[in-house]
């Protein structure tokens, strides 16, 4: 009887082992399918994403060109647009005819806004509607000191109608139409003519805001 509660003890405390044991690889079974199951959901996150960045990177290119043949281009994007060659932040869109007398008058006051503020803006106007030969855009030019980059560029009419539908505007947009824009993002548009010193006041207050 002594020596058999010892081996009795013994055998108990093996099955308890194996028992524990066990129970681990248990544990690990159960763990096992569950990361598994995981792994399809994170690669379908995944695919998401690259969905994503492909319609984010779409977009639609435009060139614009001056009677001297200096030429750039235009980039839309679904939140901003890309200014190729323009190293100021501030961008000043101006849409205009020849034939419209608000535009005409708006002319001479944008040559001024970017003789002052040459450092942080640029502006750009887009000739549309109108006679484009160069003879007529020289005299036009002289007329009124158009001394900024006017395009001259047959891509101005399709670069305009790609921007109305995020303007909220119709086809028969108002002229002149101003869009302004800082480090690619819209800021407003004013349709009809400006004062050159409500201009130069929105010029300041996009200087004067460091970020965005």
């Amino acid at each position: 009887m002594s020596f058999k509660r010892p081996t009795t003890v013994l055998i108990l405390f093996s099955a308890l082992l194996f028992l524990s044991s066990c129970g681990k690889k248990e544990e690990r079974k159960n763990r096992t399918p569950s990361s598994i199951r995981q792994m399809p959901m994170e690669k379908n996150v995944t695919i998401s994403k690259k969905k994503i960045q492909k319609k984010e990177t779409s977009h639609r290119r435009f060139e614009i060109r001056d009677i001297d043949r200096r030429s750039s281009s235009i980039e839309i994007y679904s939140d901003h647009l890309v200014f190729q060659k323009i190293r100021q932040p501030i961008v000043l869109l101006e849409i205009f005819s020849d034939w419209c007398i608000p535009c005409r008058g708006m002319l001479p006051y944008l040559g001024r806004l970017q003789k002052k503020n040459a450092r942080d803006l640029f502006v750009i106007g887009l000739l549309v509607r109108s006679d484009t030969r160069e003879s007529s855009v020289r005299k036009l030019m002289q007329r009124y000191d158009t001394s900024f980059f006017l395009s001259v560029s047959p891509d101005n009419e399709h670069l305009v109608n790609a921007l109305l539908p995020a303007l909220h505007l119709p086809k028969n947009y108002p002229l002149p139409l101003t869009l302004l824009y800082k480090n690619g993002k819209y800021v407003m548009q004013i349709s009809g003519a400006v004062p050159y010193e409500m201009l130069q006041n929105l010029v300041d207050q996009l200087k004067d805001k460091r970020k965005d």
